[in-house]
């Protein structure tokens, strides 16, 4: 085989490589028998290849992030009030702003109020939807 064939070769083999291992390049590059340094030399050398790494490096995070959000639904759904309300902050953080925002884009007054609340370890939803209705009727 000629030189070319087998960094082509190489290279598919780290982009393989990166995508299995989340992005992480030192334990792809141990995976696909590289260098750390010859990835970056591809990299810097080949733009074809620098884009691929980018996407694969953008799907890896994507994936993490699902996970992630995978867990957090689990601990939520068991109870963890601390997991949702950290959840809706992080969410909602800027949902003040982003109401007013619309409300001038759309001119339209704005009708909503967010108020954060702990929430019980152990909620019921009948109880949530009886909260949620008695909030709506005081609000009229």
């Amino acid at each position: 085989m000629t030189s070319e064939v087998e960094t082509n070769i190489k290279k598919q083999a780290m982009l393989d490589a990166l995508e299995a291992n989340y992005g992480n390049i030192t334990k792809a590059a141990k995976a696909a028998g590289i260098a750390v340094r010859t990835h970056y030399k591809w990299r810097k050398e080949d733009d074809a290849y620098d884009n691929l790494v980018l996407s694969i490096k953008d799907i890896s995070y994507g994936k993490v992030r699902d996970k992630l959000m995978e867990e957090a639904f689990l601990r939520i759904k068991r109870g963890d009030s601390s997991v949702l309300n950290k959840m809706l902050s992080l969410f909602y953080k800027n949902l003040e702003q982003d109401m007013k925002d619309a409300a001038w884009i759309n001119h339209v007054p704005i009708r909503a109020k967010v108020k954060f609340v702990n929430t019980p370890v152990n909620w019921n939803l009948e109880e949530v939807k009886k909260a949620h209705e008695q909030m709506r009727n005081e609000g009229k």
